[in-house]
């Protein structure tokens, strides 16, 4: 069995925008290895967009949000590609990933962790730490599944 316990606190602290703990996070990944963080945020994204799928109801929803989380980061370093969200997105409506496969796996999975940043910070710490347990379990599944 794995233990994605960094990929799910990686997860934890850009959340909770504790900067110097994602900082450190990022550092040990960078020595232990990055092999599972594709599928950890892929099933936090998921598990993420598709608590919220109300909130997504059409397309247009979609490009608001999207809008929204872009206009959020304006004062950052970071910038979110709006067509590769809007995909994201889509794709966990749809199940139709074809759109994606064209994306670059990487910009995939920053997208989704810019994402999760806006779509997890209403959640308190006990609701945090109840999501990430199922993010554990799902990608625990999917990884079974590879």
């Amino acid at each position: 069995m794995t233990d994605r316990t960094a990929y799910l606190e990686l997860i934890r602290e850009l959340v909770n925008g504790d900067a110097e703990a994602y900082r450190e996070r990022c550092a040990e990944l960078d020595e232990k290895g990055w092999d599972e963080l594709g599928i950890v945020v892929g099933a936090a994204f998921f598990l993420a967009a598709r608590q919220r799928r109300v909130t997504f109801q059409d397309e247009a929803a979609i490009i608001r949000y999207v809008a929204e989380t872009r206009a959020e980061m304006a004062d950052t370093s970071f910038d979110l590609d709006p067509a590769v969200a809007e995909k994201l997105f889509a794709a966990t409506t749809t199940g139709d990933t074809d759109e994606l496969d064209n994306v670059d796996p990487n910009l995939i999975i920053e997208s989704e962790m810019l994402l999760l940043w806006k779509l997890l910070r209403p959640l308190s710490a006990d609701e945090l730490s109840r999501f990430l347990a199922e993010v554990d379990s799902l990608s625990a599944q999917w990884a079974e599944g590879e």
